[in-house]
């Protein structure tokens, strides 16, 4: 059980120290602070701009169009679980939580997300007491602030998840637009890039360009890059209704990067919604289990390639299941398409 603070000094301490150690976590650029290899920005204000953060952080992938996923405010403990959507809690062992209501006001990207908010962003719910009685709110754990250097990567996943309930909400006024309005991007390729190191530079592999490429050489001309408002995706494969982000490695953060991306830009770039998101990584070192079925658990695909050397370039390898998967025409309708399907028929 999590008990709501009563003090308000405890409280803005708190406050501050998850500020701070999203700062320290995050990289400056023009939209406000990133979070390190997550693609989650904040800032203090809807401009998406830096500056000093003192009464709310907006969070989202992106600051432009009015698509802030998600606000944190600093709790006012005298409104308890009545007023703000924020407030900390300590659980039974003591530790201080960063809590949020289960409400997400209506925005471009979705409606309001309120009493379907679990079940469309995964996350559990959790028992809270204010002043001795249960709330009857639904409050959900943004980060357990007792480990600092572990507040920006549970934040991240905290607004993955809230950006997947946008996503599978809808109903926002970017989605106004016709499917298929979107532009295409341009081929990547493989291509070697000067990247800074301590005393200088060096020359490493893009190693996504090559990926890229490779997919392009086995799928040809059905794969794409839809591109609209700046938000472009790795690979459209619109025949075998996928949707693929290509990482090049598998730490945690590649993978909240990617799920955000996925949940965001078929509503960011009016992409077709039958479209079935799928996660291209490499095969070394290994996806953690947990994260494997935290992945299937959302119903988002992940497969494989290998890294090889032909001479002094690399040579990418897809996996078998993958190469079915993409060079299939359609797939098998989701359960609930297929019940609509036949009621359809029937009528």
């Amino acid at each position: 059980m999590i008990e709501l603070l009563t003090d308000q000094g405890e409280s803005d301490r708190l406050y501050r120290d998850w500020v701070q150690a999203l700062i320290q976590g995050g990289t400056d650029n023009d939209r406000g602070w990133v979070i390190d290899g997550t693609g989650v920005v904040f800032a203090p204000n809807r401009r998406g701009q830096r500056g000093l953060i003192d009464n709310q952080v907006v969070l989202g992938l992106d600051s432009s169009l009015g698509t802030w996923v998600v606000k944190i405010v600093r709790p006012d403990v005298e409104q308890q679980d009545r007023g703000k959507l924020t407030a900390f809690g300590r659980n039974e062992q003591g530790r201080p939580l960063l809590l949020r209501q289960g409400w997400l006001q209506k925005n471009p990207i979705s409606r309001t997300v309120r009493e379907d908010f679990a079940d469309l962003s995964g996350l559990s719910e959790v028992p809270v007491m204010t002043r001795g009685q249960a709330s009857s709110r639904k409050w959900y754990v943004v980060a357990d602030l007792s480990s600092a250097s572990t507040i920006p990567q549970a934040t991240a996943a905290f607004v993955n998840a809230c950006s997947m309930a946008r996503s599978m909400a809808g109903g926002g006024a970017l989605l106004s637009a016709e499917p298929g309005t979107y532009r295409f991007g341009l081929d990547e390729q493989g291509r070697t890039k000067k990247v800074t190191i301590t005393g200088g530079t060096k020359e490493v592999e893009d190693m996504q360009g090559h990926v890229w490429a490779e997919l392009k050489k086995l799928v040809g001309k059905s794969l794409t890059k839809p591109t609209n408002s700046g938000y472009t995706v790795d690979a459209m494969i619109e025949p075998a209704n996928a949707l693929v982000e290509i990482k090049t490695g598998v730490f945690a953060h590649d993978i909240y990067e990617a799920v955000g991306q996925l949940a965001l830009y078929p509503s960011l770039i009016n992409l077709p919604d039958d479209l079935e998101p799928i996660i291209l990584i490499p095969d070394r070192p290994a996806l953690r289990p947990q994260m494997a079925a935290a992945l299937d658990a959302r119903r988002i695909k992940v497969y494989l390639y290998s890294i090889g050397r032909v001479g002094e370039k690399p040579a990418i390898t897809f996996s078998n299941t993958f190469i079915k998967r993409v060079t299939s025409v359609g797939r098998e309708p989701a359960p609930a398409k297929k019940a609509l399907a036949k009621r359809k028929a029937k009528a």
